[in-house]
């Protein structure tokens, strides 16, 4: 998909509006994050989705993410290809932290798990910030 699509505040709004709704009646989602070009960006190729699944969900990621992609084009009206979701079940730290620092969470049916997923994802960045950093002193003596 190389287009590039143009939508003004309200309509993205009525768009997140209507994700939100979708992910409501997704009762596999622990929570949710929009993230990526359609938050800040003034054109957007897809709408990322990033969401963390409860553990019971036996299907295979990719089909996950299809069936949610062909669930929230059903809501939207818009095509199934522009939705970029993202299970983050098994994602790196560095990504995740990246989605709760500057995505929007559009929902959370268990604050307990996210504050503790973002509590020890930024420990882990804390601690690989120093690790890096110490062994840049002893690449570059000061």
């Amino acid at each position: 998909m190389n287009k590039y699509n143009k939508q003004n505040k309200k309509q993205r709004q009525e768009i997140k509006n209507k994700i939100k709704k979708a992910l409501l009646d997704y009762d596999k989602a622990l929570f949710a994050y929009l993230y990526g070009s359609f938050l800040d960006s003034r054109t957007f190729r897809d709408i990322d989705i990033g969401i963390y699944l409860k553990k019971e969900s036996k299907m295979d990621d990719f089909k996950e993410e299809l069936l949610l992609a062909d669930k929230l084009a059903a809501i939207t009206g818009l095509p199934p290809d522009i939705f970029e979701i993202t299970i983050l079940n098994s994602a790196p730290g560095s990504f995740l932290n990246n989605i709760f620092a500057k995505g929007e969470l559009l929902l959370s049916n268990n604050d307990k798990i996210l504050a503790e997923l973002i509590e020890k994802t930024s420990l882990e960045a804390s601690i690989d910030s120093h690790i890096s950093y110490q062994s840049l002193k002893e690449l570059i003596p000061v």
